[in-house]
């Protein structure tokens, strides 16, 4: 696990048990509500240093989506 992978699942522990969650699995199966993830977004832009458009937030759909939308974005 890289240093982004964990701090993505560090601000995401704190809003839902990924405790099992792997790259593949779906934000809506953390049981992520539409506020937590914009919270989560808004947090992981601040430690990154980047910015995501709302449209970019809408399409995420997995965890690897989040990674993938980070990295790109370093």
């Amino acid at each position: 696990m890289d240093n982004i992978e964990a701090k993505i699942r560090e601000i995401f522990a704190k809003r839902a048990d990924i405790s099992k969650a792997t790259p593949e699995t779906k934000l809506s199966e953390l049981n992520i509500d539409s506020l937590d993830l914009v919270e989560a977004m808004m947090e992981i832009e601040e430690a990154f240093d980047i910015e995501f458009t709302n449209t970019e937030i809408l399409e995420l759909k997995t965890v690897q989506n989040v990674l993938d939308l980070v990295k790109k974005k370093k």
